[in-house]
Formats: C-alpha cells, sequence, structure tokens
C-alpha cells in the first residue's frame, strides 16, 4: 500500500483490486485500480470501505476501554485492600504506594466501630435455669410461688398437725407478702362472707378439714395438704377405685322400687376417712421426702410442683393462639400485665419453664 499506508486515497481502489485479483483466480491487474480484460466485475469499494470502518471502530472501542481501566485499576486495588483489611484502613502514601497494617504504623488509622457483645460460648448452658426445685433457694422459692398465685387466691393449709408448723406458715406468709388467718367459722353461711377477701394464708383445722361443709369454701382457693406421716398420693382413678371398694353399689331389688320415704333424708355416702378427704388437695406436702430441707422449702417446693403439673387452662390456650396467630406474639392478660407491674422478678427456672 506504500508508505502512506491507510490514509492514502488510493488505498481502497487497491484493496478492491487486490481482492478482485484473488477473487478471478489470479489474473493480472495491469495498474492500481484497473478493470480486469474480459467480464465486467461488481465494484466493491463501498463494502470494503464498511467493513474498514467496522474494524476502526472496534479497534477504537478496545483502546478507550483500555485506557479506562487502567486508570480504574488503582481504585480498586485500594477498595479491595480496605475490604480485606477488617478493622484496620490502609491509607495512601504521598508516594502512591499503599501500606498495610503492621508494615507502617504511622500510616494506619483504626476506625471507630463499637465493641460487639459478648455471647456465651456455642453449646454452653445456663445451669441456674435447670436447677431442681429442690435446690433452689428460699427466696427463689417464694417468688415463684407468688408468680404462679397470678390471680391472688388464698391458700387453705390443712392437715392433722398444722399446729405444729405455725412458724413455717407464717414465715411462708411473710415472704409472699400474704395475710396469716385462722379458719374460724362453724357453719357455711358464715365462712361465705370471707370467699372475697384475697391474698390470705388460711390455716384450717383438722376437725374443720374432715367436715364436707368446708370443702365448698377451700373450692375457692389453693388447698394444700401437710403431710407429716408420708401417705403416697393418689390420683383421681385410684382415689375413685378405693372409694367403690369402700362403698359398694347396692344391686337393684328385683321386683317394683320402694316407696320414697320424706321422713328420712338422703344423706348420700357416709362422711369420708380423713386420709380420704385430704387426698383430695391441690398441693401433697410430703415432708418425709425430704428430711434434709427447712419445711418452708418444702412446702413452697410442693406448692410449685402442683401449680406446673396442673397448670391452669388459660395458659395453654394463650400459647397455642400464639402459635396459630390469632393473637399476637407479646399478648398479656390483664392478669399478666399486673404481675409485671408488681412483680419483684422470677427466678430463672420458672422463667424458662413458662416460655417453653
Amino acid at each position: 500500500f506504500g508508505s502512506r499506508g491507510f490514509g492514502h486515497w488510493r488505498a481502497p481502489k487497491m484493496a478492491a483490486a487486490c481482492l478482485a485479483c484473488l477473487a478471478g483466480g489470479g489474473a493480472s491487474v495491469t495498474a492500481a485500480g484497473a478493470k480486469p480484460a474480459g467480464r465486467r466485475r461488481r465494484n466493491t469499494a463501498p463494502l470494503l470501505r464498511l467493513v474498514l470502518g467496522a474494524l476502526g471502530a472496534a479497534a477504537g472501542l478496545v483502546l478507550a476501554l483500555h485506557v479506562v481501566g487502567a486508570a480504574f485499576v488503582p481504585i480498586g486495588r485500594h477498595w479491595l485492600q480496605r475490604s480485606s483489611s477488617g478493622f484496620v484502613t490502609c491509607a495512601r502514601r504521598p508516594g502512591g504506594a499503599s501500606s498495610v497494617a503492621g508494615h507502617s504504623a504511622s500510616a494506619v488509622r483504626l476506625r471507630a466501630v463499637p465493641e460487639p457483645e459478648v455471647l456465651p460460648p456455642v453449646g454452653s448452658v445456663d445451669e441456674d435455669e435447670y436447677l431442681d426445685v429442690w435446690d433452689q433457694s428460699t427466696m427463689d422459692l417464694a417468688l415463684d410461688v407468688r408468680e404462679l398465685l397470678i390471680t391472688d387466691a388464698n391458700v387453705y393449709i390443712i392437715g392433722p398437725d398444722v399446729e405444729s408448723y405455725e412458724a413455717d406458715i407464717r414465715e411462708m406468709a411473710r415472704l409472699l407478702n400474704y395475710t396469716y388467718v385462722q379458719f374460724n367459722y362453724s357453719e357455711i353461711m358464715n365462712a361465705t362472707e370471707a370467699i372475697g377477701d384475697l391474698e390470705k394464708i388460711v390455716v384450717v383445722p383438722p376437725l374443720v378439714s374432715v367436715q364436707r361443709w368446708s370443702w365448698a369454701i377451700m373450692r375457692h382457693g389453693l388447698v394444700v395438704w401437710i403431710d407429716p406421716d408420708g401417705y403416697r398420693r393418689l390420683d383421681v382413678y385410684e382415689r375413685d377405685r378405693i372409694s367403690k371398694l369402700k362403698f359398694p353399689k347396692k344391686k337393684a331389688a328385683f321386683g317394683p322400687e320402694k316407696q320414697l320415704d320424706v321422713r328420712k333424708q338422703n344423706l348420700g355416702a357416709p362422711p369420708a376417712d380423713p386420709i380420704d378427704m385430704w387426698q383430695e388437695a391441690d398441693a401433697h406436702v410430703d415432708l418425709q421426702a425430704h428430711p434434709d430441707l427447712p419445711p418452708v422449702n418444702t412446702l413452697m417446693g410442693s406448692i410449685i410442683e402442683a401449680m406446673l403439673n396442673s397448670p391452669p387452662k388459660w395458659r395453654g390456650w394463650t400459647k397455642q393462639a400464639k402459635i396459630r396467630g390469632t393473637i399476637a406474639p407479646d399478648f398479656e392478660n390483664p392478669f399478666e400485665i399486673r404481675r409485671n407491674f408488681h412483680s419483684n422478678g422470677i427466678s430463672p427456672r420458672l422463667n424458662r419453664l413458662l416460655k417453653a
């Protein structure tokens, strides 16, 4: 193409002539841009100009990308050093080189990042949450009993020898911030007047607790049986079976039914054994099961175990409603709102059990 290269005006014509020569199978060309002898061929100069223009545009684009990339490489390299250095930022030196942490203390500055919270190691367990109820302190037991008595219900103490544990019962009343009173009623009409008085520890004498009318009053609170003899607690099925053995039902006589005598009152079942009646209590305090503990700890621990083994229905209903999404996860009924306002806290063990 000569010394002028692609910039000369004859370059398209010479290129067209070369292509025509190659297409003609080696035909001779007399001059640059001359037409071969014989048949007339198509002019390919416009197509060649289009191809050469596209090649020039592509070369310019590649050159531009190379220049832009060379300009942004130091910036990207500096950003990568910052992101990979953690809490240390690699600053640029005046000479253009970057300093890495540990190489130059004067060129390194620390970020003002807040310290992360110290979390317990994976697999660690809070031992206070898994303590047995009999290993808890007296204050933790008192806090848990007060939390479980969320309705401020009365506690009725029954048993064969409640007078011997008066000091322990008074101590429990002091820890719970309850009022210690005696059940000094001889008939049900007078006793019903005291049902509305809450937050009381009521000690029921043995001769009154074995009478049926007193249980109509005690059913409005929590009945606790202090058992110094170590009887085995029977469930409802065993109590029903023993009752049927003691008082079997008479078979109906063959023939017409006996006429009703209005002069005789139907008193129902005869008076039960005192142990059978005390078996109906909500909590059974077996003092012989834990002789090494103070009676007040055994008393409050037995109440906690009884209330956790037979929780109120509304706790289960509330938990199921939160799982279904019927109520909000942070929903609290009026009893819980009032307890949170007046509560002095609960033990870690009870907190885990109530949130399980």
